[in-house]
C-alpha cells in the first residue's frame, strides 16, 4: 500500500470578512474539499472532516483548533490526547520495507519490529529517537502505511533523517496532539491539550478551545485570578485549584480563573494550552 501523499499548505493567517483568522497547518494528509468560508462555525462538529487537524481559528482574545475525537466529550470538559502506546516504543528502525533507508537524508523509514497500526494514525505525530544511534532527535511524522502484526511498516518523514540510524536506535512513535482526543481521566496518562466546545463522539471532528477565556468543568473550590491546573484523581474532565504548597500539585497547569463557578459547574477560565 502506497503512502498517503502529504498535501503543501502555505501555513500563513488567512484572514476573513468576519474577523476570523484562520491558519492552516503547512503540511497534512488531508486534502481541503473547498474554500475556507468567510465564517466557521466552531461549535460544529461532524463525522465528516472539513479541515486539516491542527488547522487553527482565532477570534479575538480566543484560540481554537480543529481536531479529532477519539471518545465522547461534553462541552466544557477538559480533553487530552490518547495515551502513548506501550507496543509502539523501542522498535527497530532497519526495516526491509520499500524505498527505506536510514540514512542521513532517507524519508522512508521501514520498522523491523513486528507491530499493528492503522493508516496514518501517526500523521502530524512524531518519531522520536530515545536512546542508542540518533538519540535526541525527533522527526515530525507525514504519513505511515497499516500493518497488522507485521515488520517492515512504513513511515515518512519530513526532512528526513538528520543523522543516520541503526538497528541498536530506539524508536518511540507518538501521535498528534490533535488526534484521537479523550476527556482527561482521573489517571492522567496524557497531557491536557484544551477544552471541547461540543459534545465530541468517537471519529467526530470539531473544535476545541485552547487561549483564552471559556468555560471548564470545575471540582472542588477555585478563586479569581489564580491558577487551575486538571484535577487528577477528583474528577474526569475538570480543573482543580492549583495550590503550589499543596500535594499532587504536578498535573499539568490548564489557566487562570477569570470567574468562579460551584464544584461540578462550569467556572471561567483563561486557558493557557496554545
Amino acid at each position: 500500500m502506497a503512502l498517503t501523499k502529504a498535501v503543501r499548505y502555505s501555513g500563513a493567517p488567512n484572514y476573513r470578512p468576519s474577523g476570523q483568522v484562520v491558519t492552516l497547518p503547512g503540511i497534512s494528509i488531508f486534502t481541503m474539499p473547498s474554500a475556507i468560508p468567510d465564517e466557521l462555525d466552531f461549535y460544529d462538529i461532524d463525522t465528516i472532516q472539513r479541515y486539516p487537524l491542527g488547522t487553527k481559528l482565532e477570534i479575538g482574545d480566543n484560540t481554537f483548533r480543529y481536531v479529532e475525537f477519539g471518545g465522547t466529550t461534553k462541552a466544557g470538559d477538559l480533553i487530552a490526547a490518547e495515551a502513548p502506546d506501550a507496543a509502539h516504543d523501542d522498535l527497530d528502525p532497519t526495516g526491509a520495507g520499500t524505498g527505506a533507508g536510514v540514512a542521513v537524508g532517507d524519508k522512508i523509514i521501514s520498522i523491523a519490529t513486528s507491530v499493528t497500526l492503522v493508516v496514518d494514525e501517526y500523521a502530524g505525530g512524531y518519531m522520536t529517537i530515545e536512546a542508542d544511534t540518533g538519540v535526541g532527535y525527533s522527526y515530525l511524522i507525514e504519513a505511515n502505511e497499516v500493518a497488522a502484526g507485521a515488520t517492515g511498516a512504513l513511515f515518512r518523514i519530513q526532512l528526513g533523517l538528520a543523522i543516520a540510524l541503526d538497528s541498536t536506535s530506539d524508536v518511540k512513535l507518538n501521535k498528534s496532539r490533535f488526534k484521537e482526543l479523550v476527556i482527561i481521566p482521573t489517571s492522567i496518562v496524557a497531557p491536557p491539550v484544551g477544552i471541547s466546545v461540543g459534545v465530541g463522539a468517537d471519529g467526530s471532528f470539531g473544535w476545541m478551545a485552547t487561549k483564552g477565556p471559556w468555560c471548564v468543568l470545575t471540582s472542588g473550590t477555585v478563586i479569581i485570578g489564580q491558577h487551575v491546573r486538571a484535577a487528577g484523581v477528583t474528577t474526569a474532565g475538570a480543573v482543580i485549584a492549583l495550590d503550589r504548597d499543596g500535594t499532587a500539585e504536578d498535573e499539568a497547569e490548564v489557566g487562570k480563573v477569570m470567574d468562579v463557578g460551584p464544584t461540578t459547574e462550569q467556572s471561567l477560565i483563561i486557558l493557557s494550552l496554545e
